[in-house]
């Protein structure tokens, strides 16, 4: 069982207390009375929280041998009947989702509770990959067996999208079921364009009916991505040739009506205003860092502020195609080769915004699997990381290797826009220890923004 540093404890005790209109929240951010509710040993893998709202969190248990994983919700008082609705619904169509009071004290508390098939946001769609979706990949499937017969959960965040490992004959296939029908960048037209200029893809097996129910899938390749790989002369080479793929897929064109998305990190709420979708993002991130660690409101509006300046305050450059969330995890690395994947968020914006997204996720995260960030607690004062010297530009020696393989491929960047997109992306991802139930959330975050602060002007 996990258990939070005192300095996280103690920002969870006072969070309950600010936000006592959700009187069941204690019971779900600690896997110690997560589990005496639910009667089995949890562990909390994800949290979604709307302060005052809701607060919706993904669970991992073991069952029969293997990783089986559900959620619970809870909201206000006031709007716990549409938990009771869902949960009628649920019953209708033979579900498994259940309504639990965790204090007898306060019948109106309640948390809801199901398995990865209940989810609510992800039932149409998992309902369809198990009726139909197994046939249009070729997959196995046996009558009456949940979800895809042998198939075991890569990821989960509830109300978003499940991973899954199948298997088609003897290769492994993984596949995404989102909530949403498949965006322009998982489209086979867009992809296609990109495989063209000379952009390094995985096949996909899904087709347009797939893709319409929010199912896509490829199959399995290489031996992980760049954070399951150390110091090796493989990661090196991958880290390298990553930086020429990114490169080739800058250099596809950006014309108008071309296939493919039209907005990236830079997003603009509208074409009049391009500045709207990014500073609504920040201002949604330094609200929530405020509802998180009060303390840290002050040095979050500082960087709200700062990051406006930095990011908007500058002659634009021209647009290229962009990844959008660009980071180690996102290279699957397979002996000295590479392929590209997750192009969810993929549009136009600057080349240095992928730049920067993939140096702040190194030092974020860099040799970490799923599980969260490292611990900063040794860094809780607002110093650097091992391995990062403070006023260090952005990045480690992933960085520096996929730099140095984007310059020999053609591709050019300000050293200064890199670190104000790093900086941009370690702001908004700061909130990402709490949500992935980092043991040390509170010193991960306050990490975050203090190295946010260092890479700005």
């Amino acid at each position: 069982m996990i258990t939070l540093a005192p300095r996280a404890a103690h920002a969870e005790r006072s969070l309950a207390r600010r936000d006592a209109g959700l009187p069941g929240l204690p019971w779900l951010l600690d896997n110690g009375r997560l589990s005496e509710l639910l009667g089995e040993s949890v562990r909390v893998t994800r949290v979604r929280y709307k302060p005052g709202t809701s607060l919706l969190v993904a669970f991992r248990r073991l069952r029969n041998g293997s990783f089986d994983y559900g959620w619970a919700m809870t909201r206000t008082p006031a709007s716990s009947g549409k938990l009771l609705e869902r949960e009628h619904t649920a019953r209708n169509r033979g579900g498994d989702m259940r309504i639990l009071r965790p204090d007898h004290g306060q019948p109106d508390t309640l948390v809801a509770v199901g398995g990865v098939e209940d989810d609510w946001a992800l039932h149409r769609n998992l309902t369809w990959l198990k009726r139909n979706g197994s046939g249009r990949l070729d997959l196995r499937q046996r009558p009456g067996t949940a979800l895809l017969a042998g198939s075991s959960v890569l990821r989960y965040k509830p109300e978003r999208r499940l991973v899954l490992l199948a298997h088609k004959a003897s290769t492994a296939v993984v596949i995404k079921a989102a909530a949403k029908p498949a965006g322009r960048g998982q489209q086979t037209q867009f992809l296609n364009r990109l495989r063209q200029h000379g952009v390094p893809l995985l096949p996909q097996i899904a087709d347009d009916e797939c893709l319409a129910n929010g199912i896509s899938a490829s199959a399995a390749w290489g031996t992980g991505d760049l954070t399951a790989h150390g110091d090796t002369s493989d990661a090196r080479t991958a880290a390298y040739t990553a930086g020429r793929a990114l490169a080739a897929l800058h250099c596809v064109p950006v014309a108008a009506g071309a296939a493919g998305p039209a907005a990236g990190p830079a997003a603009s709420a509208s074409p009049e205003n391009p500045g709207d979708g990014l500073a609504a993002q920040l201002k949604a991130t330094r609200t929530m860092v405020s509802a998180l660690l009060p303390e840290l409101e002050p040095l979050a509006r500082d960087l709200e502020s700062r990051l406006t300046a930095a990011l908007l305050g500058h002659p634009r450059t021209a647009p290229v195609l962009v990844h959008g969330d660009f980071s180690p995890d996102q290279v699957l690395v397979g002996d000295s080769e590479v392929r590209l994947i997750d192009f969810d968020r993929a549009g136009t914006g600057t080349a240095e915004a992928d730049l920067g997204s993939f140096a702040a996720a190194e030092e974020a995260f860099g040799g970490v699997a799923e599980g969260g960030p490292p611990s900063r607690g040794a860094h809780s004062d607002g110093g650097a990381p091992a391995g990062t010297a403070a006023g260090a530009p952005a990045g480690g020696p992933k960085t520096a290797l996929l730099t140095e393989g984007y310059l020999d491929a053609g591709g050019r960047f300000s050293q200064a826009a890199v670190d104000a997109w790093a900086a941009h992306r370690l702001f908004n991802s700061s909130v990402d220890p709490f949500r992935d139930r980092s043991p040390e959330w509170a010193a991960d975050m306050a990490w975050h923004l203090s190295r946010a602060k260092e890479l700005i002007p």
